[in-house]
């Protein structure tokens, strides 16, 4: 899995969350909130170049594949959240 292009995707769909007025409540809030917590986790493990933080990576990026479906469940709006990430998939 290319780490970067995926960090990439992930800052495109960060700044299009951002941008948007699809802001509609607490909860969908609160998942931008945790994907953006995420996504920074992210970049973080990846910028150490750590070997040994492989499992690390693997659950955030679990982890974002969850939020980004609950986002995707939350949003009434045509943005289609999942079409940026949908090969998002820890390899083992």
């Amino acid at each position: 899995m290319d780490i970067k292009a995926l960090i990439e995707n992930l800052e495109a769909l960060n700044d299009s969350l951002n941008s948007t007025t699809i802001r509609e409540s607490d909860v969908f809030k609160k998942c931008v909130g945790r994907f953006q917590a995420k996504l920074a986790d992210l970049i973080g493990v990846y910028n150490s170049s750590d070997s040994e933080n492989t499992t690390d990576m693997k659950k955030i990026i679990s982890d974002l594949k969850v939020i980004l479906e609950e986002i995707d469940e939350l949003s009434s709006h045509d943005i289609k959240v999942l079409d940026f990430v949908k090969d998002i998939a820890p390899t083992k």
